[in-house]
Parts: C-alpha cells; structure tokens; sequence
C-alpha cells in the first residue's frame, strides 16, 4: 500500500475523463489540453499499477478497475469541494450568475431585486465575462448568454428570442430621417458578433450594401454610441428597453427581425437539482415569459403606429 495520496489533479483528471468519456472533453472543462490529461491519467494508472480507461480512439471508456476507482472516490471528492467550498453558515447558499455585461446591466439587474427579496437567503455573485465560465462539479451557478445551442454536457435552454432593429438618437434620427435606403453607410454602427444580414434584406437594401460605420464588440457600448449620435446601431431590443423607455434612443425605422441568436439558460447538469439553482431558474423563467408577453405587446403597437 502507497504510503501517499496521488496529486489530487490526477483524481481531477480521471473524474472528468470518466464523467465524459473524453480525454478532449476533460481538458476543455479544466482548461488544459488533451495530452495533458492524458499524462494525468497514465501518472494516475502507474501510481494504482491500474489500467483505468479502455482508450478507442477519441472516445475512452473505464475498465473494471476504474468504475471500482470512482466509485469510490465519488465521496472523498464530494466532501473535499464541500470542505474548500463550504457555506457561510446552514441556511445561506451562494449562486453564481455567468452572464455578458449587457445583459447583467441592461435587462437582469432591473428585475433581480424581486429574486433578491424572495429569496434572501441567497446569495448572488454576478460574473461578466466574454468567455463563458465552466464550473467545477456540483457549484451552483447559472449561465445567461446571447448565443447559439451546442451539443455540450451542459443543459442549454431558450429563455427568449430577441428582436433586432436601427436605433440612434432622437437628434440624428430627425437629420437623417426613416428611410434606411437614404443613410449613408458610414452612419450604420456595426456589432462585432451580429450579422446584419436578415435585418439588410427585411429592410430591402441593395444587395451590395456593406455598413462602414464604427465596430463594438459590446451590445451595450454599440447603444451609448448611437445614443450619443454617432450612428445609427442594429442593436437587441433587451439591450435598448431602457433607452427607448426613457427617449435617449428612438427607433430609426419600422423595420425589424428576430435576432439570428436566443438568449440562453445554460447550467450543468450535476448542479441542475441544486436548491438554490431551482429557484433561480424558476424565477429567470418566469421573467423570460413577462418578457416576451411585453415584447409581444411593442411588435402590436409598432405594427398598429406603421399601419397607421
């Protein structure tokens, strides 16, 4: 018998692998490469004098000896993220909220404070970062993005599907007027990640025109450009709410399209069944339809002033 443990990121590693059956897949969720995990796990095989994974090509599966190994690592490894990760106290839990700045600022943080109010004894942490973050196994933390679904190990839900429309400010819109066939290119701000095309074709411009205005690679930033009468933007309608509410931004034109990407719900499928992220989706779900039923409202009083 080994008189030491083996390097707890070896048991990393071989967890992982295991839960994905993928030495690729491990090393995207521990942001490491597939050789490195691979390595992790032949450390892991000679420290145990073990074969552990059958190794088919890209996919791995345990042998005999490695479902014996997690099955009884599965404890140990449960209570160690338990005893690094502890709660502040019997009642309190803490949930993570992965989400763009946009969207952290534009359209969740005005509705969190009735999640807040019903739910004291949870606490948010709100993290916005381009990449999306992968937590670790059984962390509580939920993922809001503006994206496409993939095939992940991950559970990807549609909260809602945005709309897509030319917003700029009152004084520009009044120089430039609502035909956007008349704008110049240079005025059309473009986002980094957006593509226009639906919205060019909705709007019937020429085939070969190409907005030349400035570039952002945040929806937000892109709106307070417009808003200060630096162009016209193709912004999300989540995003511009607020503005439009208020009178700083004015829709340029009557045209408008669904976004080509939804906005997402994405959290892992081990910490789905935690309470305090049963809540949270619960209630993001339940936001998500108000504010469609909303959105559904503006496209009927849009449609009824352009009829008009």
């Amino acid at each position: 018998m080994h008189g030491k443990l083996p390097p707890l990121f070896t048991l990393q590693a071989f967890e992982a692998a295991s839960r994905l059956g993928s030495f690729s897949r491990a090393a995207e969720e521990l942001s490491l490469t597939p050789g490195a995990i691979s390595r992790q796990i032949r450390q892991l095989e000679d420290w145990s004098s073990l074969t552990l994974f059958k190794r088919n090509g890209p996919r791995v599966s345990l042998t005999d000896d490695g479902t014996a190994l997690l099955t009884r690592l599965a404890g140990p490894l449960s209570a160690l993220h338990q005893a690094i990760y502890p709660p502040a106290d019997d009642t309190q839990k803490t949930l993570h909220i992965a989400t763009l700045a946009s969207i952290a600022k534009e359209w969740l943080l005005p509705r969190l404070a009735s999640f807040s109010n019903a739910h004291p004894h949870i606490r948010l942490i709100i993290d916005t970062d381009y990449a999306l973050v992968r937590a670790a196994p059984r962390v509580a933390m939920v993922a809001i993005r503006h994206g496409t679904r993939q095939s992940t190990d991950q559970i990807c839900e549609t909260l809602f599907t945005d709309r897509l429309m030319a917003l700029t400010s009152p004084e520009l819109n009044a120089r430039l007027g609502s035909n956007p066939k008349t704008w110049p290119a240079s005025t059309m701000l473009q986002h980094l990640s957006l593509d226009p095309t639906d919205w060019l074709v909705a709007a019937g411009m020429p085939d070969d025109f190409v907005p030349q205005g400035q570039a952002y690679n945040d929806a937000d930033v892109l709106l307070e450009a417009a808003q200060q009468s630096q162009g016209i933007a193709l912004g999300r309608l989540s995003i511009a709410w607020r503005r439009l509410q208020a009178g700083s931004l004015v829709i340029a034109c009557d045209t408008s399209c669904p976004t080509a990407r939804d906005n997402l719900m994405i959290l892992r499928e081990d910490s789905a069944d935690l309470p305090e992220v049963r809540a949270f989706t619960t209630w993001l779900r339940e936001q998500a339809r108000l504010w469609q039923v909303e959105m559904d409202a503006f496209d009927k009083y849009q449609l009824k002033n352009k009829e008009i």
